[in-house]
């Protein structure tokens, strides 16, 4: 099976996106199922195929160990890798030649604890397994901002161990000449190291410049197309590189 997995800050649109791209690949004829890993979410924009929601209760969890939120779906979380082996015999039971897993929205839980590893490692047995990293462009509203959520998505593809592409999502609600900088940001370091500049981060100029040279322009980070959920824009751009990913002899980054 290839497996296409979708993450991101919270907020960045991984359930929207997991529709959108769901529906692309049905209306082309893709044989593809979904896959919610997020126990704790309330409300989903499309009906997954497997739901993890079916063998994990996340408001029993925090009842019954009187947790807060986070610490909930953490522990959440925790019971979802232990259940690894019932939602991989479901998951082989539709035969799909595609699924498309949507990650829960506080994806830290996960890609910084042993249960994430866990995860993947059981999503990647036999199957060719990538993923997409939503950048929201209202987080990257200054050139600082951009280079944060970069670190924060490089560190969980580390961590994570699997391929990985960065789109920035949300394309239709920005305007076209903030996309473009972000654009100019990711292709040319001198309007990015200008820009910084511009906010007057004197102190943090060589710091924020050599994790730029780390981070953003790694040739592996790709071309950060934009996509839209709401218009479908470049859903064909951001299934091409999981495609790419999947038939690669060495899908790890």
């Amino acid at each position: 099976m290839n497996i296409g997995y979708i993450l991101g800050p919270a907020g960045s649109g991984k359930s929207y996106m997991t529709m959108a791209l769901h529906g692309w690949m049905n209306q082309i004829g893709y044989d593809v199922i979904t896959l919610n890993l997020d126990p704790g979410v309330v409300r989903l924009p499309y009906a997954p195929d497997i739901d993890v929601r079916k063998w994990v209760d996340y408001d029993e969890i925090i009842d019954k160990y009187e947790l807060g939120p986070n610490g909930g779906l953490i522990v959440a979380m925790d019971h979802v890798a232990v259940a690894m082996d019932e939602i991989m015999e479901e998951i082989n039971t539709f035969g799909a030649e595609y699924m498309l897993v949507d990650f829960p929205g506080q994806i830290e839980t996960v890609a910084f604890r042993s249960s994430g590893a866990v995860i993947v490692n059981e999503l990647k047995r036999r199957n060719q397994i990538a993923g997409l990293f939503l950048i929201d462009p209202t987080l990257c509203l200054t050139a600082s901002s951009f280079i944060s959520v970069l670190l924060f998505g490089v560190s969980i593809t580390y961590r994570l161990n699997t391929a990985m592409n960065y789109i920035i999502s949300k394309a239709d609600i920005l305007p076209d000449e903030r996309l473009e900088r972000i654009h100019e940001w990711s292709e040319n370091p001198d309007f990015l190291y200008q820009d910084l500049l511009d906010e007057k981060m004197i102190l943090n100029a060589e710091l924020s410049r050599r994790i730029a040279d780390i981070v953003i322009f790694r040739e592996e980070l790709g071309q950060f197309s934009a996509v839209s959920s709401e218009s479908n824009l470049n859903m064909d751009v951001a299934f091409g590189s999981l495609q790419r990913n999947w038939a690669s002899e060495d899908i790890f980054p």
